[in-house]
């Protein structure tokens, strides 16, 4: 993957999210071809939401860039943020997702949205999995770099 980051990003940072996010590609299963098609912006700032994972594209048409926003809280929760927002990446990357305005489409079914916000993010399948993939992928990680420490 090809990586960006916004300019404040201090180099240490920027050497341990790259390391992480082709930790993450990998363990996402995310071949080596998609991979080297990727380009990956990372936006490092202050914000009320813990990250984000976004990409503009068609309805028809498989994305190649994306851009990941995290909040610099600790090196924990930014790690953990980042594994959550790989796994949409990953879910974008492949097809799996596509976002529309009124609805998604969710690995070949139609996800209406609801009228309580709350729900459509907790229960939609694609939170479930980011939601679900997020620790393991984060500690397996962290036990291959930081066991040592």
């Amino acid at each position: 993957m090809q990586m960006l980051f916004n300019n404040r990003v201090k180099l240490e940072l920027r050497e341990m999210l790259t390391k992480a996010a082709d930790f993450y590609a990998d363990k996402l299963g995310l071949d080596k071809e998609l991979q080297d098609k990727i380009e990956l912006e990372i936006l490092v700032r202050k914000g009320p939401d813990r990250g984000a994972c976004y990409t503009s594209c068609s309805p028809k048409r498989v994305p190649k860039f994306f851009t990941i926003e995290l909040n610099p809280d600790d090196d924990i929760s930014i790690l953990q943020t980042l594994a959550h927002e790989m796994v949409h990446l990953k879910q974008f990357a492949t097809g799996e997702l596509r976002l529309m305005k009124r609805c998604a489409k969710w690995k070949d079914n139609i996800w209406t949205r609801k009228k309580d916000e709350m729900d459509d993010y907790y229960d939609s399948p694609w939170e479930i999995e980011a939601f679900g993939r997020e620790e393991g992928l984060f500690l397996r990680y962290a036990t291959e770099n930081y066991n040592d420490e």
